[in-house]
């Protein structure tokens, strides 16, 4: 009988270490609690690959910048065509404006991740999205998953990485390799639908170099 209890009582020993093991894993695996931007002025170049609705290929130059959005500080991402993406300090996108300062794309809140980024986390948010000419405002439901934390070798070189892939109500399938850190896009897959109000397309991007950037 002896025997048998303490046979018993290591086994539970045994599976409470083995409990202990996963959940310090689960706590101590890759974590990213912000975004962190790139320092204003940094400047980055991105190859995109695209089809249908999101035009021919093209080599982008962007440059992360300041302004002012409704009376609030905001950053900038700006590319070599003068297309401006309006961020918050957090990292969410509120708007993408034209060349010539008219809104194109905006999003009710901003859209963006939720922290902390942790691999298996899953959400859902609902946006409102307004975008053309006529100022047409539709539902927009993102659905994410962050899928793994991997190493991902682009023209830039080599970087750690998130990978996220969402989907949303109108037809967007997309995947992003991020380094929060960097605060940029290593790599994307995106995908649209014929359910999206842009058209059918694909757009696959890369960074291609990264002079303000350390891999």
């Amino acid at each position: 009988m002896k025997h048998v209890q303490l046979f018993t009582r290591r086994a539970n020993l045994a599976m409470a270490a083995a409990a202990s093991i996963v959940t310090a894993c689960a706590v101590w695996g890759p974590r990213a609690e912000r975004w962190r931007a790139p320092t204003a002025g940094a400047s980055w170049e991105v190859a995109q690959r695209n089809t249908g609705s999101y035009g021919k290929d093209m080599v982008l130059r962007i440059t992360r910048g300041d302004g002012i959005w409704q009376g609030q500080p905001v950053m900038t991402l700006t590319n070599s065509q003068g297309m401006n993406t309006v961020i918050t300090p957090t990292g969410h996108w509120i708007a993408i404006v034209g060349r010539d300062g008219r809104t194109l794309t905006r999003w009710d809140p901003p859209l963006g991740f939720e922290y902390p980024i942790t691999v298996g986390k899953s959400w859902v948010k609902a946006y409102r999205m307004t975008f053309g000419a006529q100022g047409e405002t539709l539902p927009y439901d993102l659905n994410c998953t962050v899928q793994s934390h991997e190493k991902v070798t682009v023209r830039a070189g080599t970087f750690d990485a998130f990978k996220i892939v969402c989907s949303t109500n109108i037809g967007n399938e997309e995947t992003y390799w991020i380094n929060f850190d960097q605060g940029v896009f290593i790599k994307t897959d995106l995908r649209r639908t014929t359910k999206s109000p842009f058209g059918a397309g694909t757009q696959q991007s890369e960074l291609v170099s990264a002079p303000s950037l350390k891999p």
